[in-house]
């Protein structure tokens, strides 16, 4: 085996864990992501809170990206385009 296969075939290993844990820690970064919203929000007594929430919605689509993140239910419910199907007559 070449080192170049050799080299693939670890990134391939370590991209494979990689993704194992992303999913397990999808719905804890995302409740950490609700208590933080909310402490900053009362923090600021809400003057902040339409940024905040900006803020939020692109962390939580970050963590919903491809569908691995908890509670996605795909482009219609997060108001994102979705591309058109097959025109039929």
């Amino acid at each position: 085996m070449s080192f170049l296969d050799k080299a693939k075939e670890l990134a391939n290993q370590a991209k494979d864990k990689a993704e194992e844990l992303a999913e397990k820690a999808g719905p804890s970064a995302a409740k950490g992501l609700d208590a933080a919203k909310s402490s900053l929000d009362k923090a600021t007594g809400g003057k902040y809170h339409d940024k905040i929430e900006n803020v939020s919605h692109k962390v939580e689509g970050i963590l919903k990206r491809d569908g691995h993140g908890p509670g996605d239910k795909g482009p219609e419910e997060k108001g994102g385009p979705t591309e058109p199907g097959p025109k039929t007559p």
